[in-house]
Parts: C-alpha cells; sequence; structure tokens
C-alpha cells in the first residue's frame, strides 16, 4: 500500500493500530520522498509572483 501512495494513517487503520507511529516505524523506509511529497501536496503556493511583488521598506 505504502509503495503504490497509500498514506501512512491508511496503512495504519487498516492495521488496526491506533494512530501512525507504529506504521511510520516499520513502513515509512517504504516510501523515501512521503515526507516531500506530503509537503508538496499540502503546503500553500508560496512562491513570488515575480520581481515586482517584493517590496522594499526604508
Amino acid at each position: 500500500m505504502v509503495r503504490n501512495g497509500a498514506p501512512l494513517i491508511v496503512v495504519a487503520e487498516a492495521l488496526g493500530h491506533s494512530g501512525t507511529r507504529m506504521a511510520e516505524k516499520h513502513y515509512a523506509h517504504l516510501a523515501p520522498s512521503y515526507v516531500a511529497d506530503t509537503i508538496r501536496r499540502t503546503a500553500p503556493d508560496l512562491s513570488l509572483l515575480g520581481s515586482s511583488a517584493v517590496l522594499r521598506q526604508m
């Protein structure tokens, strides 16, 4: 499941765990980009719109 992209919470629930701690400990290595992918998917887009979007205070 992890290698196919299932979130660790889904794996934990499928295995009957009360939280993700055990799933993270034993299965997170199967998804080495799990943290980076989650951040990319859920974080807001913080890219600047160009140099005009940056204001300089004097």
